[in-house]
């Protein structure tokens, strides 16, 4: 009977591990074409840009199951990476969405308590 529950638990894993990079990827490629569309934006308005497309990757990597770290880590990729595509500079952002990570990170587990 542990096999089944084994089996079962593994094909549950795989399917949220598939539903997951699924919406990974789309979540990208959408993020990717509004930045590129919103290029001529001042360098505050890019910032606001790159504050919401670190708050959609916090929704996914909180999602993740992954730690802390890992978690930052996972929203700064996507974060570099749609700037990359978009072709921004994310080295003139990286202190402050570093510093807004943070304090989204602090203030949502502030309210977890």
């Amino acid at each position: 009977m542990d096999w089944i529950n084994t089996a079962y638990g593994l094909v549950t894993l795989i399917g949220a591990i598939i539903g997951l990079i699924g919406t990974g990827v789309g979540t990208f490629f959408s993020i990717k074409n509004w930045i590129a569309k919103n290029k001529e934006k001042t360098f505050n308005e890019k910032l606001a840009m790159l504050k919401s497309v670190a708050d959609a990757a916090m929704k996914e990597a909180e999602a993740s199951g992954k730690s802390g770290v890992d978690k930052k880590t996972m929203v700064m990729n996507v974060v570099k990476e749609s700037c990359k595509a978009a072709d921004l500079d994310v080295d003139l952002f990286i202190n402050q969405l570093s510093d807004y990570i943070d304090n989204s990170i602090k203030w949502f587990n502030g309210m977890n308590k």
